[in-house]
């Protein structure tokens, strides 16, 4: 029988800790996993387990260093509540998790009670956030909506250390040297869940030799970036990257990686890294709050984890047995100018011609004609969206392109370009407006006043299918669309555009992709200056 649709993340809890249970329990939802029994909770035909940890707490001697895997156990646990989520440098909506800690390593796990597949396909959802901010228990990354309509799917989605927690390099500290893993961590963290994961979801009816990773913003930034680690390929086949690529790693050396470790260690007085262990938990926000969240965190390379920037170990196939689906929103950085910056079409306009100018005086004499080309062929000629579009290319859409140029060679992708705007013209099809389809938050929260009235049925529908039948099959394609694979020749790019407008594009913005192309060096330079200090020159200029 039909069950009725529910909008499941609302009947979840935020407020409690997992326990252990000494007594009787339920034994229906009762789960062996190598670390113990968790006992989960069923709700309108959804099983989930939520809290479960992958990985030892990386507190005391273990903060700041590479995730140790979980201890074998029997013991029994409730598995009911979201673990603690990651120290953010922002505050969480009242309706997210807002128990933060250093101990952060949970996951989380939805499936379809009613359905008895064996063996089912695994997604597993990394969040983004900028790598600063977010958790598994964001009410709009639940998987309660997705698996109850996807019922042969299985949907896993986890925390990760986050900030100088997660990304922070030592290496100029005294006592540094026992801390190399220290700027890569949240990538290791999520390996070690991807690690637990293969080992124990058998146990819930999944199919470890079939795992998808799929993630937007800093996750997909994550997710394009695991498939070169060895700590993490080689337990999961496919990838989904929504609006983030391999460009979301710095290099090491960068001014921001070293102006957080100088800010750390000025605002706190320490001068050794046992000094800055021996700080406590709440001392240590504080010095991120006030002193090191004013630098960009993100993964770095040239480092042990990774070696060398991720594009680079793309090209000498590290990644080959990985097949890729990604791709963009038509106007990303509309969202952080118009949405969450509150800025009105005109005062985003301001924003990105001030960013970008200032960013533009960094470029070398000969790269200044690849600029020049850009506002020749670019898909607008109006003045502060060309630069809006500028950001999009250079942050967004042409690095993961050029990802997906490489990983041609070596296996099958496919591209999406996002142009199905939300309703609110200020923003139109801005940075994140796709989650909404993916996770099934019809007419949820956030999600839905962000999307307004354009939420077709249609594109839910095609969407969920098309990401599933990825995961389940490595073939996106669906009975009314035909998804063709991408390659370096072969420029076929799926365009959702609204309801019957799925098409797929050859070349789509073509010349804007060369043009940008070679200045993705500078990267760096636009991550710079698309900082808030033009907002708040913007905003005080409306008094």
């Amino acid at each position: 029988m039909k069950r009725e649709f529910k909008d499941l993340m609302f009947l979840e809890q935020y407020d409690c800790l997992n326990s252990e249970i000494t007594g009787d329990y339920d034994k229906a939802h009762a789960v062996k996993c190598v670390n113990g029994i968790f006992v989960g909770t069923e709700n309108h035909g959804v099983a989930s387990w939520l809290g479960i940890p992958y990985a030892k707490a990386p507190v005391g001697n273990r903060r700041f260093k590479a995730p140790e895997y979980v201890d074998a156990s029997d013991k029994v646990f409730e598995a009911k509540y979201f673990g603690k989520g990651a120290f953010g440098s922002l505050g969480y909506p009242d309706c997210v998790q807002t128990l933060m800690s250093e101990d952060c390593l949970y996951l989380n796990i939805w499936l379809n009670a009613d359905d008895k597949t064996k063996k089912k396909p695994v997604m597993v959802w990394i969040h983004g956030g900028a790598y600063v901010v977010g958790s598994g228990s964001q009410s709009e990354y639940s998987g309660a909506n997705l698996v109850q309509v996807h019922s042969d799917i299985i949907m896993v989605n986890i925390n990760y250390r986050l900030n100088m927690y997660g990304f922070m390099d030592f290496s100029s500290v005294p006592g540094g040297e026992a801390f190399k893993t220290a700027p890569c961590n949240g990538l290791l963290d999520q390996a070690m869940a991807l690690r637990w994961v293969h080992e124990n979801i058998a146990a819930f009816g999944g199919d470890p030799d079939n795992v998808t990773i799929f993630g937007q913003s800093a996750g997909g930034g994550s997710v394009s970036i695991l498939p070169v680690m060895k700590e993490a390929n080689q337990y999961f086949q496919k990838v989904i990257a929504q609006s983030g690529s391999t460009t979301l790693a710095f290099p090491v050396d960068c001014a921001s990686a070293q102006g957080k470790t100088k800010a750390l260690l000025e605002y706190t007085g320490c001068k050794t890294m046992d000094e800055i262990m021996a700080l406590s938990e709440e001392d240590l926000q504080k010095a991120y709050v006030e002193a090191v969240g004013k630098f960009t965190s993100c993964p770095y390379y040239g480092t042990e984890v990774l070696p060398e920037a991720p594009i680079e170990l793309y090209k000498k196939g590290y990644a080959k047995h990985i097949s890729i689906m990604a791709g963009s929103t038509a106007d990303e950085a509309r969202l952080f100018m118009g949405e969450g910056a509150m800025l009105s079409l005109e005062e985003q306009k301001l924003f990105a011609t001030r960013a970008v100018g200032d960013a533009a005086q960094c470029l070398k004499e000969e790269d200044k004609k690849y600029y020049q080309e850009f506002w020749r062929v670019c898909r607008s000629q109006e003045p502060g969206l060309i630069e809006t579009e500028f950001i999009n290319e250079l942050m967004f859409r042409v690095p993961m392109l050029q990802q997906l140029d490489v990983q041609s060679a070596f296996n099958k992708t496919f591209c999406y370009y996002w142009s199905y705007p939300s309703s609110n013209p200020e923003i139109g099809a801005a940075h994140s407006v796709e989650l909404m389809f993916v996770f099934n938050m019809r007419g949820f929260g956030t999600s839905s006043a962000f999307n307004g009235t354009n939420n077709s049925d249609e594109i839910f529908t095609a969407v969920m299918q098309m990401w599933t039948n990825f995961a389940r099959c490595g073939n996106p394609s669906t009975d009314k669309v035909e998804w063709k694979a991408y390659s370096a020749d072969d420029q076929n790019v799926l365009d959702i555009a609204g309801p019957g407008d799925l098409r797929i594009k050859k070349g789509l913005l073509a010349d804007q992709y060369k043009a940008v192309l070679p200045l993705l060096g500078y990267y760096q330079f636009m991550d710079h200056y698309f900082t808030p200090h033009y907002l708040l020159d913007i905003i005080a200029a409306r008094k």
